[in-house]
């Protein structure tokens, strides 16, 4: 009896497990639970942050575009303006002070080239289409002159004197037949007729005029709407 006894106090039924019954595995289990959650806050902080990213990249895409195109206006502006060197077929006109004796009672003033003959010369080849005209080496643009000081003709305020080469870039076909036509420029060929003023024309496969060098003053203009 004593030994059932004993026996019968020794046995306890195993009691299945519940949670807490044991601190250590509650405690990993809060762990896992508080690192999937902040697992699902980082995976949802990276799509976030992703999404921001394209976006940034397709505007950046977007803005590079609009830069090229505001590059390419203002390099298409510089040449409109004459602000950059170009090249391109035309034609080439040479004007000199006659080299005869001026004989004695002439007006010797009819023996030279004069701003104005310059003058009607590029207001021609302006007629003609050409797309840029310079005057040796001075480039003619918006707000260039040609006018006399004495005997000193100025291009741009820059002193010239003669021989004179304009060379123009266009369609040399179109410019040379208004050179040749005989309703334009009749009193400088008359004078190259009965004075010997040096008057010539000849085409170029390649016209090459420099940038203008000058500069603009804009004090009363405002841009409009």
């Amino acid at each position: 009896m004593a030994l059932g006894l004993l026996v019968s106090l020794a046995w306890r039924p195993s009691s299945p497990f519940t949670p807490g019954s044991n601190p250590e595995a509650s405690q990993a289990a809060a762990i896992i639970d508080r690192l999937e959650a902040e697992q699902r806050q980082l995976k949802s902080s990276l799509a976030q942050v992703r999404q921001g990213l394209d976006e940034r990249q397709q505007s950046a895409a977007a803005n590079t575009d609009r830069l090229q195109a505001l590059q390419a206006e203002l390099q298409r502006q510089r040449l409109l303006a004459g602000l950059v060197a170009v090249e391109g077929p035309g034609v080439v006109v040479t004007l000199d002070d006659s080299a005869v004796r001026v004989p004695p009672g002439a007006d010797p003033n009819t023996y030279i080239i004069h701003e104005y003959d310059l003058r009607d010369i590029v207001n021609l080849l302006w007629m003609a289409g050409s797309e840029g005209i310079a005057i040796n080496d001075e480039r003619l643009v918006n707000n260039s002159s040609v006018y006399c000081v004495g005997s000193t003709v100025l291009v741009n305020n820059t002193r010239l004197s003669p021989p004179y080469a304009i060379r123009a870039i266009g369609d040399s076909r179109v410019q040379q037949d208004y050179m040749r036509n005989p309703s334009y420029l009749k009193g400088l060929k008359d004078k190259e007729r009965l004075y010997g003023l040096r008057f010539g024309v000849k085409s170029a496969a390649r016209v090459t005029l420099p940038a203008y060098g000058g500069g603009f003053l804009i004090r009363y203009g405002r841009a409009g709407e």
